[in-house]
């Protein structure tokens, strides 16, 4: 009776074990996750098998392949698109199967959030009263054109390359202009001696 026993048991693991490979047979599923709209590819959609708890991602260009059993269900998610819910077919004849799996966009809006710089009243009242609002574009017109300021300016800032070059033509076309001869003295020229009177009047010449 024992012997029988195990004479059957043996059959019956015989028998049983190509069923079993069938139905765990492993699928290389593949395919595209793309966008209802415009047919263009989901990157980096997830797809999990929910019934075992695999997570596969699709590349940049929404195409994915990984090994799936069959009647495995698959969940793809991404971000800004609505979850679908897909079931592998419970019998197939090979072991690649390929889908190409639309996902409809899908629009989160959420609640608005206002972050305030202050940790309390208090704070916010200081911050307030210390207030310092911007100049409108007149004010700071006034300021960037005031004659102090722009003489400060051009005392301290140096020539850049377009007046450089200009400085040199100019020099360089006085000492053509007068090659050959003597050029001009101011001493002797009236213009000059009645600019420095003026000049020495206004008190440029004072030390600052």
């Amino acid at each position: 009776m024992k012997k029988l026993s195990i004479a059957v048991l043996f059959l019956l693991a015989v028998y049983a074990q190509p069923f079993a490979q069938k139905a765990d047979r492993l699928i290389q599923f593949s395919g595209y996750a793309l966008t209802a709209d415009s047919l263009m590819g989901v990157p980096f959609a997830h797809i999990t098998i929910v019934n075992r708890g695999r997570v596969a991602t699709a590349g940049p260009d929404g195409f994915f392949s990984f090994a799936a059993r069959e009647s495995d269900t698959l969940y793809f998610t991404c971000i800004g698109f609505t979850p679908v819910m897909y079931i592998m077919p419970a019998k197939l004849e090979n072991d690649k199967f390929s889908v190409i799996q639309v996902m409809t966009k899908s629009d989160v809006y959420l609640p608005n959030t206002i972050i305030y710089p202050w940790g309390s009243r208090d704070n916010f009242h200081e911050a307030f009263m210390d207030l310092q609002l911007p100049d409108d574009d007149i004010q700071r017109a006034r300021r960037n054109m005031d004659r102090e300021r722009l003489a400060e300016l051009g005392e301290k800032l140096e020539l850049d390359g377009g007046e450089a070059g200009s400085r040199s033509l100019r020099m360089n076309s006085a000492k053509t202009y007068y090659y050959g001869q003597t050029p001009p003295q101011n001493i002797f020229n009236p213009l000059a001696w009645a600019e420095f009177i003026r000049s020495w009047k206004r008190g440029d010449f004072k030390k600052k």
